[in-house]
């Protein structure tokens, strides 16, 4: 074969095992993924509408939500058994389970977030003045004291391109804090309208917040100054939104 010619087909082949084995994934389109009372599904809202079936048993609630767009993962926080459960996104197939630290068991829905960089995950605790980072596996980190946002916490999100932790506090107005790579604490943006503070989801790519409306069925898209800028709605029936996250799907996945 023409030297040339050769490149050209192996080249392809190359880059993508380059990707592969370097841990990289290949970004798509912007999803918001969620989970309700009344429904055993993760929703997932779009671009095309699609439901992950039986990922909360009967029996259980989801209480938080993480989406990695690395593996293409789902980690939704469930209760009784106050374990992370790891979902494989296009399968809804369950691949693993890993308990919960003490300080994180909580019966009401309780916020998770993963950065994707690392993979680590943050769990809200019971005291909703702290956080608990966990490694990929759930081993520990450390535990993140939010009590400078001055009220009990309710929504946790990650911002991976800038690196920092975004945190809800249950209050009004709502307004969206963050936590940087250096410990610092902030107030980031007030949301500019009512909503109903369990979770926050928040589209690093596009700077968009998502967080339930004060209806609890509806969800609320709000742009980087907080304006709302749209709204959404699982299924009819689905119940109140308990947990949320966002971000790119994956097209080429690694795990």
């Amino acid at each position: 074969m023409h030297p040339r010619k050769l490149a050209e087909t192996t080249l392809p082949a190359l880059l993508l095992g380059l990707m592969l084995s370097a841990g990289c994934a290949t970004r798509g389109p912007n999803h918001v993924y969620l989970t309700t009372a009344a429904s055993p599904a993760v929703h997932d809202l779009g671009p095309a509408s699609a439901r992950i079936a039986d990922a909360v048993k009967p029996g259980e609630q989801a209480l938080g939500l993480a989406y990695d767009f690395n593996t293409d993962h789902l980690f939704v926080r469930i209760a009784p058994a106050q374990v992370i459960r790891v979902i494989e996104r296009p399968s809804g197939k369950i691949i693993r389970e890993m308990p919960l630290p003490e300080e994180a068991h909580i019966r009401s829905p309780a916020d998770l977030a993963i950065r994707s960089s690392d993979r680590h995950l943050f769990v809200l605790n019971l005291d909703r003045h702290s956080a608990t980072e966990l490694t990929l596996f759930g081993a520990f980190v450390r535990r993140i004291d939010l009590s400078a946002f001055g009220g009990a916490i309710s929504g946790l999100a990650y911002d991976q391109k800038n690196d920092r932790l975004l945190v809800l506090p249950i209050r009004s107005p709502a307004r969206v804090g963050s936590v940087g790579a250096d410990g610092n604490v902030t107030y980031y943006v007030t949301l500019a309208a009512a909503v109903r503070p369990v979770s926050l989801g928040y589209d690093s790519d596009a700077q968009r917040y998502f967080v339930p409306l004060a209806d609890g069925v509806s969800l609320g898209e709000f742009d980087a100054a907080g304006n709302l800028v749209g709204t959404q709605q699982p299924s009819p029936g689905a119940g109140p939104i308990t947990a949320i996250d966002a971000g790119p799907r994956s097209l080429v996945r690694v795990f």
